[in-house]
């Protein structure tokens, strides 16, 4: 009698893991690109997602919730959107793999459930995080279709049971952990090397941003940085001391300059012994750190110790005769917002003003412009006259004129008693505490500058066509 053949395995089904593989690799590219467009942004250009107020992935990716991810973790978002897409590759491929070589693939369909779910969760609270700041992420959009689309597939075209059963949690994790590991130690380097959001104030000690407790028991106004110069040198981690000794070194090499110009507005008296004046575009998100490291600097410097001159450089052909014009005929918001600021000088609120544009920067159109510009002491009919006046385009011009003294490439530009220096905040709240004096002895605790080109500062803005 003649032994019955075996049945052979039913073949395992593969157009699941196909489909999640596809869905890897989208999630993937489309992580790359918003790295790429935050890189762009980091830089001083524009994204292609910052479309007005309320469709901006640049609020976002500046909110700081992700400022806070990018500290902890060492990558921004769009690096943890790679690293989950990535893991989704890699055990997408494990699986087919597998199935190819008929060996069971439960470790592989359980980990790819796992980290659905790890994406749904995150989904939910990038959404929220969207939400709280009051703007879509376009860019983000695409990325929860694709993840809830890889749930859905994972959870439904896969065989087996939804969760990994007794015995199988040991291998599910040992994969599932394992190439997610990898993935994440891969995007570690990139992701230290993106610069993060800057942050007003962060020269500042710890101590100038506690709590001080008031008579009732509650925080109120927090106290103010050290008011000494060997206080405030003292308070600086040793990287930040040595950017202040390589910055301090370029501030006594320098030669003063005359100034071309008198100022047409100022902040403090003109015969401080600090001198600051600052060219900045309005899009340009080093000058926007710049603007706001100086208002907190504004705040805390003694009396009669500082005085602030803030000039234009509009990064735009279209008013900047030394940038080749490549736009539209319309008057853009880069020109916008720098004859509003000139339309403004001698006003009132002018500083205000000013740091209102900056703050708004991630949407900044000529509409808002226009619409913060005339929110003070300066009525919007008014302004528009001035902003076509030919007296306004002559000072904007004459700004350009100025700057290109100094052989500008990129902005800020910035100057401190007539010395071309890095944007530093550091080096200009260390010169107000010495009273201009950059020999003064306090300085005498920094660690000796590094020659130049060995990570020494140079100019740290955006560089203009």
């Amino acid at each position: 009698m003649s032994k019955k053949a075996p049945t052979p395995a039913a073949p395992v089904p593969t157009r699941g893991a196909l489909a999640l593989l596809v869905l890897g690799l989208l999630t993937s590219a489309l992580a790359v690109y918003q790295w790429m467009e935050l890189l762009t942004l980091r830089a001083g250009g524009a994204t292609s997602c910052g479309i007005n107020e309320h469709v901006n992935c640049e609020t976002v990716w500046n909110s700081d919730f992700a400022s806070a991810v990018h500290d902890t973790l060492g990558i921004p978002i769009a690096g943890l959107g790679l690293v989950w897409g990535l893991s989704a590759v890699g055990l997408a491929a494990l699986y087919l793999a597998w199935a190819k070589a008929g060996r069971p693939v439960r470790p592989a369909s359980s980990g790819l459930r796992l980290l659905a779910l790890a994406g749904v969760v995150s989904v939910a609270v990038f959404a929220s995080v969207s939400a709280s700041v009051g703007v879509v992420c376009p860019t983000c959009l695409g990325t929860y279709v694709l993840v809830l689309a890889f749930a859905g597939v994972a959870w439904r075209g896969l065989p087996g049971p939804l969760m990994p059963q007794a015995g199988e949690w040991g291998d599910t994790l040992k994969w599932t952990v394992g190439i997610s590991a990898v993935a994440f130690v891969a995007m570690l380097m990139p992701g230290r090397a993106t610069p993060h959001a800057p942050k007003a104030g962060a020269f500042l000690p710890p101590v100038a941003s506690a709590q001080t407790p008031s008579q009732s028991g509650t925080s109120t106004t927090p106290p103010a940085p050290p008011a000494t110069l060997e206080g405030f040198i003292a308070s600086l981690p040793p990287d930040q001391k040595q950017f202040l000794a390589d910055s301090l070194a370029m501030y006594r090499a320098g030669q003063p300059k005359l100034a071309a110009y008198p100022p047409r507005t100022l902040f403090g008296p003109a015969d401080a012994p600090v001198k600051v004046l600052e060219w900045t575009d309005s899009k340009c998100p080093h000058c926007k750190s710049l603007v706001e490291e100086l208002a907190v600097i504004k705040q805390h410097a003694p009396k009669g110790m500082l005085s602030v001159e803030a000039r234009q450089f509009p990064l735009d052909g279209q008013c900047n005769p030394a940038i080749p014009n490549r736009g539209p005929d319309a008057l853009s918001v880069r020109c916008a917002a720098a004859r509003a600021q000139v339309c403004l000088e001698g006003a009132k609120d002018f500083w205000e003003l000013r740091e209102k544009l900056f703050a708004a920067q991630a949407f900044l159109d000529t509409d808002k412009v226009m619409e913060i510009a005339s929110s003070g002491s300066v009525a919007r009919p008014q302004l528009e006259g001035c902003m076509t006046a030919p007296e306004t385009i002559g000072k904007l011009r004459q700004d350009v004129e100025y700057a290109m003294r100094y052989n500008i490439q990129g902005t800020p530009l910035v100057l401190v008693n007539g010395r071309e220096v890095p944007p530093s905040a550091p080096l200009i709240y260390a010169l107000v505490l010495a009273s201009g004096n950059p020999d003064a002895p306090g300085f005498s605790a920094l660690p000796p500058a590094r020659p130049r080109g060995t990570g020494s500062p140079g100019h740290e803005g955006h560089a203009h066509p």
